[in-house]
């Protein structure tokens, strides 16, 4: 119990908190001075603050998108010509071990690696953005690639990286090009499950054959769902939040560049 009230009293001095402490006790002022539109209205954002970030909504949101994707089976999974990583689970980074960063969506390049070690591809292709350090450019899969030469590969894998990328889109035209030129058939392609549905239909319209391999399941479809309690906002449902916008707004402009 004493746990769970420090707790929330850490909740309420972070920002997110802070905010949702401030438009409550504003509220309840304006409601007592009898300007009910005002009150109303900061009632309105704190009740918007708890939705997202006391209640499961956002969990709601990402579990419909993720959930087409729950229950495949690694080991199970074809043999085929490359395995595709796309971006984002790593950054450069000055001071972490080989340089590299891992984010949130890190599980990528971890199951790039298994796939490789089930020997599921000769081939493992990866993705990812650049960053500009101190006026010297950092490829994202340039590091990855660095860190995956020291691991255990099987003997013969080759890792090649599709260089600096702006989106899924650019990262499958580079692939669409190494299938062509070196006649491979089908890839398993790795991304987050939120992240897989575009993916997917991003490479299919680029005409190379995909195997879903999804992971970084963020909500309880695969992970642990967290015991209910009242509790003061926090900032985990607003990540889940921008996750989901993230891929909503992805497709909107997908579909309007014609790349799904």
């Amino acid at each position: 119990m004493l746990d769970y009230l420090f707790r929330q009293i850490l909740l309420l001095i972070q920002p997110v908190g802070l905010a949702w402490l401030t438009l409550l006790v504003l509220a309840v002022a304006l409601w007592r001075r009898k300007s009910r539109r005002l009150a109303s209205l900061a009632g309105g954002m704190c009740a918007v603050i708890t939705l997202f970030g006391s209640s499961d909504f956002p969990g709601w949101l990402l579990r419909r998108m993720e959930r087409q994707w729950a229950g495949v089976k690694i080991a199970e999974l074809p043999a085929c010509d490359a395995v595709v990583v796309l971006g984002g689970g790593t950054e450069p980074s000055r001071y972490e071990v080989n340089w590299m960063h891992v984010t949130r969506a890190g599980d990528r390049v971890i199951m790039g690696l298994e796939l490789m070690r089930l020997s599921k591809a000769p081939v493992i292709a990866l993705g990812g953005n650049v960053a500009d350090f101190d006026g010297e450019k950092k490829v994202e899969a340039d590091v990855v690639k660095a860190w995956l030469s020291s691991q255990s590969l099987p003997a013969g894998a080759e890792i090649i990286s599709l260089g600096a990328n702006s989106n899924t889109h650019d990262e499958g035209e580079k692939v669409a090009h190494l299938a062509k030129e070196r006649g491979w058939h089908r890839v398993l392609l790795v991304t987050s499950a939120s992240h897989m549905e575009r993916a997917v239909a991003v490479f299919r319209k680029l005409g190379v054959e995909t195997i879903a391999a999804p992971c970084n399941f963020l909500t309880s479809v695969s992970t642990a769902p967290p015991p209910f309690r009242i509790s003061v906002p926090g900032y985990d449902g607003f990540e889940k939040f921008a996750v989901w916008m993230h891929e909503q707004v992805g497709w909107f402009i997908y579909k309007r560049r014609g790349w799904v």
